[in-house]
C-alpha cells in the first residue's frame, strides 16, 4: 500500500501498472484480470474511469476471480487497492470472497478473525473456545480471548489484563473519557473529579483551549502516532509532555527506544493489530480502546470519532500540521493531495478497525457519544456508502 500511496501522490500511471504486474503476477492473477486492475487504477486517477464505472469495474472483477484459488490475503489486498482510489462500497466484493475463502479453508486464526469482523460472537467464542479449551498459549489467542471477554460482558473468553505496569498504576480505578478529533456531544458534565482525558497528539497539537474546547482543554493520557513521536523526536520536544500523566506510542518493534521522562510516562501502546485480517494495522482510536481496556477497572467512554464518516473529522483545535509534507490539513484531514485520505484507509482497513470498536460498543464495554454510536451501529455496506460519498465520488 505504501507504494500504491507513493504513485498516486506523485500521478506515476507507469508506476501504478508496474506494481499490478508484478504482484499481481506472483499471487497467481491471470494477465486478462491483471489488466482489467490497472485499467481501473489509471482510469481513476487521471479521471478517465468514473467512480461509478469503477465501482462497477471493481465488482465484475470480483466476480471474474470467484472461481479462482487465491488466497485471503489476495482479496484483502484487492479490497484494498478499491478502497485506495474511493471506491469503498465495491471494495466489498473482494472482502466478501475472503469471508468465503476462510470459511472454504481458512487457518483456526483466520476463521476466529472472520467471525469477530462479520460481527458475529457466538461463532467468536464456538471458535475460541475449540483452539484454546479455555486456556489460550499462544499471543493472538491471549489477544482474542481478552477481546471476547470484554465483547461478551465477561460471558465468554478470558481476560488478559495489564496489573502492574506504571500506565496501569494511573489508570486503574478511574472513568476514562477517549476525545477523538471530530465534533463530540461530550462536554465537561461527562467528566468527573477522578476522570482521565485521553486523546491524540500531533505536531502542535499538544493542547487544545479551554474556552473553546467542549472538554476545556483536560486531557491526561496522550496517544501519538509514529509520526508524532517522529517529529517529537527531530525537534527534541520531549520535555513538553510533562503536562501528561501517561503518553502512549504507537510503535513496531524496529522503533528505538523511547526516553526517560521525570514525570511522565512513556509507553508502547498495547495494539489490536492481530485482531484484524490480512496484515491490517489500527488507527489511534481503536488502538486506545483497546489500549485503555487492557486495565482493570477503568469504565470508557468514547466520543469525537465517526470512523471519517463525517464531512468533519478534525475540528479547528485538532487539526495538525504534517511536516512530512510541510502542509496543514482541512477539517477532512486532508492536505489537498488525489485521493489522499483513501490510501491511508486502506492501509488501516477502515471497516475492521470501526468493527473492533463497534462490538465492544455493542457488548457494553464502553459507552459513546451520539455521533460515534449512530456510525458503529450501521452496517458495514453503509458505513462504506458514506465514504463512497465523502472521499471517493468528491476528490477534492
Amino acid at each position: 500500500m505504501t507504494g500504491f500511496k507513493s504513485s498516486l501522490r506523485a500521478g506515476d500511471a507507469d508506476a501504478i501498472s508496474a506494481l499490478v504486474s508484478g504482484h499481481g503476477r506472483r499471487v497467481g492473477l491471470p494477465a486478462t484480470e491483471r489488466d482489467a486492475l490497472s485499467a481501473l487504477l489509471r482510469g481513476r486517477l487521471d479521471d478517465s474511469v468514473s467512480h461509478e464505472q469503477a465501482s462497477a469495474g471493481f465488482q465484475q472483477l470480483a466476480e471474474r476471480l470467484s472461481s479462482r484459488r487465491l488466497s485471503v490475503k489476495t482479496w484483502i489486498t484487492l479490497e484494498n487497492l478499491a478502497r485506495t482510489v474511493g471506491c469503498f462500497v465495491a471494495s466489498a466484493a473482494f472482502g466478501h470472497q475472503a469471508f468465503e475463502t476462510i470459511a472454504a479453508r481458512g487457518t483456526p486464526n483466520q476463521r476466529f478473525l472472520a467471525a469477530i469482523h462479520q460481527r458475529d460472537l457466538g461463532a467468536a467464542s464456538r471458535l475460541w473456545h475449540e483452539a484454546t479449551k479455555g486456556v489460550p498459549s499462544e499471543p493472538f489467542w491471549a489477544d482474542g480471548g481478552h477481546y471476547l471477554w470484554l465483547w461478551s460482558g465477561a460471558a465468554a473468553g478470558l481476560a488478559q489484563f495489564e496489573e502492574t505496569s506504571a500506565f496501569s498504576r494511573v489508570v486503574s480505578g478511574h472513568p476514562v473519557v477517549i476525545a477523538g478529533p471530530a465534533p463530540t456531544s461530550l462536554t465537561t458534565k461527562d467528566l468527573s473529579a477522578e476522570s482521565l482525558t485521553a486523546r491524540v497528539i500531533m505536531q502542535d497539537v499538544l493542547s487544545w483551549d479551554g474556552d473553546t474546547d467542549p472538554l476545556a482543554g483536560a486531557c491526561e493520557l496522550a496517544y501519538a502516532s509514529r509520526e508524532t513521536k517522529n517529529w517529537i523526536n527531530e525537534t527534541e520536544a520531549w520535555p513538553s509532555l510533562g503536562g501528561f500523566q501517561a503518553v502512549s506510542f504507537r510503535l513496531d518493534q524496529s522503533t528505538a527506544p523511547l526516553p526517560a521522562h521525570d514525570s511522565t510516562v512513556l509507553r508502547a501502546a498495547k495494539d489490536p493489530r492481530r485482531l484484524m485480517l490480512g496484515g491490517s494495522s489500527p488507527n489511534m482510536i481503536p488502538l486506545m480502546v483497546w489500549d485503555v481496556l487492557t486495565v482493570r477497572d477503568v469504565s470508557l467512554t468514547l466520543g469525537g470519532t465517526t470512523f471519517f464518516a463525517s464531512q468533519t473529522a478534525y475540528t479547528q483545535g485538532n487539526r495538525r500540521f504534517k511536516h512530512t509534507l510541510a502542509k496543514g490539513t482541512d477539517e477532512t484531514g486532508s492536505t489537498g493531495e488525489l485521493f489522499e485520505r483513501c490510501p491511508t484507509f486502506a492501509r488501516h482497513n477502515v471497516s475492521e478497525n470501526l468493527t473492533l470498536v463497534a462490538n465492544l460498543l455493542a457488548g457494553g464495554a464502553l459507552v459513546a457519544d451520539e455521533d460515534t454510536t449512530r456510525v458503529a451501529s450501521m452496517p458495514v455496506d453503509e458505513y462504506l456508502g458514506e465514504l463512497d460519498e465523502l472521499y471517493g465520488k468528491d476528490r477534492a
